[in-house]
This record gives structure tokens, C-alpha cells and sequence, in this order.
């Protein structure tokens, strides 16, 4: 595995509440020029300029620029997923419902009306608690330099279906935000195909210190998909009215994430009986299966394929969820990145 390597920008201001950012996704502003993006070859031991990723183009669940540019103040930045962990939704809104005779239209305006952008518990919490973290490092202007690495093959390999960059975070020498994030409890592991034995270790070992922190989402995980608080809506930033926020006053339980996601979209389908009142969380799951695979058959076959399973094999008929975080492995959505003329990017 080789290793590619961009050098940029966080801007401390776009973390909840001044900004919409929250702890698992997170925006490096960069200055694109010479030096920004760099990849070092298996077996160098030096970091090479690319250009790989000018005009790039991600297609998968959506199709958009790796590298987008401000209208406004022409930076150019990437959007960056945080490898390896799972942070409590701050807004999630359910997919919307595709075009069909069989939805009708007084149900398809109940499904959008009652769609509005949704969090969890410790979401607000745990974004403050990054935010607080990384001004630690921040200049007067609340910039932080940061370094983003992956380790990665072809370009394609970092970028995932809605054209984030995967991988780490990493602020000086040694302190890598992932880690961090999950070490203190922050958010729950989460696994890919795509991470090695050596990444999913360094996880863990974070994650046994991180799920015993008291008052944190780690120690509030929720098995219970049949709860849910339709109270719990995404605050928007208000520059005018700014909003007031105490640290853990929006603690309580908190699904898996991943798990939450779907949960909304269940919940709001049923309302606007898109499905059936009686429709289990399992059973809807079903619908839309997400191939997985347990760690434990995943580190005994990295190179191999382990046993295939779907996310509704470890939900019962009551709605509970049977498996913690650290137990499963997803297989990534497929995705390619091209260049300006749709040919697939495969050189450095």
C-alpha cells in the first residue's frame, strides 16, 4: 500500500454552532499548489507531487469535484470523512422517496413534511468537544494546519461513493484526530473492507479506553432501534442569534449511527405509510441490505473473502440490535473518479 498525503487547512469556524460541520466529517481548506496533494509509492521512502486529482470528478451515490471551490472566496477544499469512527448524527435527513405509481401524493407530501433534518444525543456535545480540541492548535485566526493521509493504491481507492476522502487526520507530529475522537469516547468504531488488520488494531485498542468514558456516547450506546425522539432536530447556525449550548446537555442513549441513519428513514416512512405501521426494523432492512462481515472473520481472512452477512441478520423481530459496533465490517459502496472527459483516473 502506498500512501497518499494532503497537506491543508482547518478552519475551526465551521464546527456546530458557528458552522454546520460535526465530529466524524470534517472540511480541510486548502490552497491547492505545488506540494498539496503528494504520494509516496510502496517501498519509497519519499513523497512524490501529483496532480491526480485536478478536475477529478467522483461518481457513485452522487457525482461531484473531489476538489470544490468557494463562489465566494475561491478556496479550494475536500471534503474529508474521518476513517475508522462513527460520531452521533448532528443532521440527518432521510433519502428522498423515488418516483412511483405506488406512493401516492398525499403520502409523499406527508413523508416531506415530516422529513426535516434530524440528531442525536451527544451530537451537538461531541462536535464542540473536536472543535475544543483542535483550537488547541489554531492560530489567532482559529486556522489549524493539518495533514490528511490514506493508505491507498490507485487515486480512486481514497475516494468514497458521495466523494469524501477517507483516512486520517493528523495535527503536528503524533496527534491523529480519529484516534482521538474515539479513544475519548466520542463515537463508535466503524469498520470498512477497505481498512487493514494494522488500522482496524489501532481502533480497538483506542476504543477499549474510549466506551468506558462516563457521560459520552461511547457509554451511552442504545440497542433499542424502536426508540426514537422526534424532538430531537438539527439546530441550525443563526449568526444573528447565536445559539447558547452547554456541553452535555444533550446527553442520553444513542444507536450505532449507522444504524440511526436507517432508523430515520424507517420511522419516516411508516408515518407517512409509505410502509406498514406493523413494518419491523428488520424487515424493512431487508429492502435495502448492507453487505458485512464480522471482525472476527474478517481479521482471520483480510486477503481472503470472510463470510457474508447483511446489517438485517443482526436485527431481531423486536427491533434490538445484536452485534456492537466494534463486531462488524461494511463492504464500501462502489465508486470511480475520472477526469474531465469521464476516463477512469488510475495513474498517479
Amino acid at each position: 500500500m502506498g500512501t497518499l498525503r494532503v497537506t491543508g487547512i482547518i478552519d475551526t469556524i465551521q464546527f456546530w454552532p458557528l458552522g454546520s460541520s460535526d465530529a466524524d466529517t470534517t472540511k480541510i481548506k486548502l490552497i491547492v499548489g505545488d506540494g498539496s496533494f503528494e504520494y509516496k509509492k510502496t517501498g519509497s521512502t519519499k513523497f512524490v507531487k501529483t496532480n491526480a486529482y485536478k478536475d477529478a470528478i467522483s461518481r457513485g451515490q452522487v457525482s461531484k469535484q473531489v476538489i470544490t471551490t468557494s463562489k465566494r472566496t475561491n478556496e479550494q477544499s475536500i471534503t474529508v470523512r474521518l476513517q475508522g469512527i462513527d460520531a452521533p448524527e448532528l443532521h440527518y435527513r432521510a433519502a428522498p422517496l423515488k418516483t412511483s405509481n405506488a406512493i401516492s401524493d398525499a403520502k409523499r407530501k406527508v413523508f416531506n413534511d415530516t422529513n426535516h433534518d434530524r440528531r442525536q444525543c451527544f451530537a451537538e456535545t461531541s462536535t464542540q468537544a473536536l472543535a475544543t480540541h483542535l483550537k488547541q492548535f489554531a492560530n489567532a485566526k482559529g486556522l489549524v494546519k493539518a495533514i490528511f493521509e490514506t493508505e491507498v493504491d490507485h487515486p480512486g481507492d481514497a475516494v468514497d461513493t458521495y466523494g469524501r476522502f477517507v483516512g486520517n487526520i493528523r495535527i503536528g507530529a503524533k496527534n491523529i484526530i480519529n484516534y482521538w475522537l474515539v479513544e475519548n469516547g466520542w463515537g463508535h468504531p466503524a469498520f470498512y473492507a477497505s481498512m487493514s488488520k494494522k488500522e482496524i488494531d489501532g481502533f480497538l485498542v483506542a476504543w477499549a479506553k474510549g466506551k468506558s468514558k462516563q457521560n459520552r456516547p461511547g457509554k451511552s450506546l442504545s440497542k433499542d432501534a424502536g426508540a426514537f425522539d422526534w424532538n430531537l432536530l438539527y439546530r441550525r447556525p443563526n449568526v444573528e442569534k447565536p445559539i447558547v449550548f452547554k456541553q452535555g446537555e444533550d446527553k442520553g442513549k444513542v444507536l450505532m449511527p449507522k444504524i440511526f441513519r436507517r432508523q430515520v428513514s424507517w420511522m419516516i416512512a411508516k408515518k407517512a405509510k409509505v410502509i406498514t405501521s406493523t413494518t419491523s426494523f428488520h424487515t424493512y432492512l431487508k429492502t435495502k441490505p448492507d453487505d458485512l462481515y464480522l471482525l472476527k472473520d474478517y481479521l482471520a481472512n483480510v486477503n481472503k473473502p470472510a463470510n457474508k452477512y447483511f446489517l438485517h441478520d443482526f436485527v431481531n423481530s423486536s427491533n434490538k440490535v445484536l452485534k456492537n459496533p466494534e463486531d462488524l465490517v461494511f463492504k464500501e459502496k462502489p465508486a470511480k473518479v475520472v477526469n474531465s472527459k469521464g476516463k477512469t483516473i488510475t495513474n498517479w
